[in-house]
């Protein structure tokens, strides 16, 4: 009965259909060589435009710490349930009031924080999480950074400098977030941004415009600083397609340090088959490892199970996967999410219920905890819990 069971549960799985609730399914390698980013000239004009554009005395570079003291807005105590099995003990917070419970003028979606950026889990002696948000068009994303001991926090608008002496918004989704050192990275389908945390720029806050005004000086859509883009990795040729082909749409972004490597996720909305990668860093950099000819190429990959798959994190060969719910899968899709964990390469099941359309996940290993975040309006939540107690590695 148990190879019969194997079976059955295979042949679900390949056919796109939802497998049993607590049922180990396979999660199968397949060849990563064919994936591979290249970077162009980017990180060479991108520093040309922003050395130009922080010669004008408004530009001059600032640290996260200005932005951090500059901090408008106040988080809560966590205020909505998580669905997360109360043996988990989940800690965390909500947003500002307004954030959460009154508009969808700003949707979040990656998560990461100074887990991610240092090994000591802490950035200027603070624990601090940042998420990326995106408006409903995608025509602006914006990074908010949060103390956690006060819950304050900015928002700082993402930014492309362009050799004009000028600057533009980044219309993107804000997939996925990840900070390695001074690099923050965006997943953002077919493209990897990668900006640089030593160079925020203070903004004017008054006009809704963004780059130059008529008077010479900056704005960023009411934001009080921007941070701009310094390079990017994309496929040759550019474009993405999910589920098959050389080029998987990354809907999600993780940190593994240990490996010291990006994990990538790719979401499927109405289906399982969506691809897990791994991209090299090299901490010398803080950037990508480049081949000799420039390219970075995928360490492995993997196809995963899981319906409606939002986000993925490894920890010493254990995966945690955020998704739709075996018994939720196909339905509406504002019904609780569920985090699913195994080994790649062998298998995952399905663990715990989760927030209500939950997003990007971050393991932070100083303290073992990992992190979680959903976009669900009225029940938004940043929640942390044990990973021991969920991954068991």
């Amino acid at each position: 009965m148990r190879v019969i069971r194997l079976v059955v549960v295979v042949v679900l799985v390949l056919a796109g259909l939802a497998v049993p609730a607590g049922a180990a399914v396979p999660f199968p390698r397949i060849d990563a060589s064919r994936f591979v980013y290249v970077q162009g000239q980017t990180f060479a004009v991108y520093k040309a435009n922003m050395d130009a554009l922080e010669r004008n005395a408004q530009l001059k570079p600032k640290g996260l710490n200005d932005v951090l003291a500059s901090a408008n807005r106040k988080g809560r105590p966590l205020c909505h349930g998580t669905h997360l099995k109360a043996g988990l003990g989940p800690k965390g917070f909500c947003w500002q009031d307004g954030e959460d419970d009154d508009t969808n003028a700003w949707i979040p979606q990656g998560l990461t924080g100074s887990g991610d950026a240092e090994a000591a889990g802490t950035v200027g002696g603070k624990r601090i999480v940042a998420a990326s948000w995106h408006t409903p068009g995608d025509t602006f994303t914006r990074v908010s950074f949060l103390d956690e001991k006060t819950l304050s926090y900015r928002h700082v608008l993402l930014v492309e400098p362009h050799a004009a002496g000028d600057f533009k918004a980044i219309s993107s989704h804000g997939d996925g977030l990840s900070w390695f050192g001074n690099h923050l990275y965006l997943a953002q389908g077919s493209v990897l941004r990668v900006f640089d945390l030593r160079h925020f720029w203070a903004m004017d806050t008054a006009p809704a415009h963004v780059g130059r005004k008529a008077d010479g000086r900056f704005s960023a859509r009411y934001h009080a600083w921007a941070l701009p883009q310094i390079g990017a990795y994309w496929y040759q040729g550019g474009g993405c397609a999910a589920v098959n082909g050389d080029k998987p749409c990354s809907a999600s972004l993780s940190l593994d340090r240990g490996n010291s490597s990006l994990i990538v996720a790719e979401h499927v909305a109405k289906g399982g088959g969506g691809r897990v990668m791994r991209w090299p860093l090299d901490p010398g950099t803080g950037l990508l490892r480049t081949e000799p000819n420039g390219s970075i190429r995928a360490l492995e990959a993997f196809r995963s199970p899981v319906w409606a798959m939002q986000g993925a994190v490894s920890h010493n060969g254990h995966l945690v996967v955020s998704g739709a719910c075996a018994q939720h899968a196909g339905k509406p899709v504002d019904l609780p999410s569920c985090l699913h964990g195994g080994v790649a390469g062998q298998s995952i099941s399905q663990l715990t219920e989760a927030p209500v359309n939950n997003q990007n996940l971050s393991y932070w290993p100083a303290t073992g905890e990992l992190w979680l975040m959903n976009e669900q309006l009225r029940e938004r939540v940043v929640a942390r819990i044990p990973w021991r107690a969920l991954a068991g590695g």
